[in-house]
């Protein structure tokens, strides 16, 4: 079986070093990885992880990070998806948890925006912000995906009827509703990512990709459906999303 982790921050791992992490999944067949940026600060390391050609890289800001934006963040963000044709736009969002909310949505804006005219996909933090995302959700651009989901079943709805992905980590493992959730989510609109080092099912542990089998074989259990025929269906998803259609 092949995987791809859609959105892991390789550029934050403390215990674990990121080339050996990389190098131990691609044994059990993460081929892919999606390394996000989570502020101007960490754009260069996700630049640098990209000269790896099984590393696509993503920039954007965080909503945790609105307030740190400096004048002309926007255009700088513009040039590096410019200068970097296979990048995505991203993470970016909204966190009702988080002050500045405000502010959020004029920086989420330009990530969408910024999506729409490049044709890049858009990556997507939404924590907290139901009322606010769905206002949005009719003007995302074609490809953008929720990540780490884990929120309500009837969450799903709006995303997946315009358009979106939705991203699972380990978090949907502890979810009450986790069983409906991936049961009502269709096929084609399912991806797995590890948000690593971040949301490991142990607590204080970085999670790496290695976890991406035992993610996808609950998974797989939830929708009554065979391991390698879900983890194929995922994969044309994963390519997709990131690559259009073909």
């Amino acid at each position: 079986m092949n995987f791809s982790d859609m959105h892991i921050h390789l550029q934050d791992y403390k215990i674990n070093c990121a080339t050996d992490i990389i190098n131990a999944a691609v044994k059990i067949g993460v081929n892919r990885f999606v390394c996000a940026a989570t502020s101007e600060k960490d754009w260069q390391a996700v630049k640098d992880f990209a000269l790896n050609k099984r590393i696509i890289p993503a920039f954007g800001i965080h909503p945790w990070y609105v307030g740190d934006v400096e004048q002309g963040w926007e255009q700088r963000l513009k040039n590096i998806l410019e200068q970097n044709p296979q990048a995505l736009v991203g993470e970016c969002g909204l966190d009702g948890l988080k002050p500045d909310f405000e502010l959020q949505k004029e920086v989420f804006d330009v990530h969408c925006r910024l999506a729409i005219e490049l044709q890049r996909p858009l990556i997507v933090h939404a924590v907290k912000a139901v009322d606010a995302l769905n206002c949005v959700l009719p003007d995302m651009p074609p490809r953008f995906m929720i990540h780490s989901f884990n929120g309500r079943s009837e969450h799903l709805r709006p995303i997946v009827q315009n358009g979106g992905y939705v991203s699972f980590s380990a978090s949907i493992l502890k979810n009450r509703e986790g069983q409906k959730i991936i049961q009502n989510i269709p096929a084609d609109r399912l991806l797995l990512e590890t948000d690593g080092p971040y949301q490991g099912p142990i607590k204080g542990e970085e999670q790496t990709p290695m976890f991406l089998p035992e993610l996808l074989a609950q998974i797989a259990k939830w929708k009554n459906q065979e391991e390698e025929e879900l983890s194929a269906q995922i994969e044309v998803n994963a390519k997709e999303f990131i690559y259009g259609k073909q």
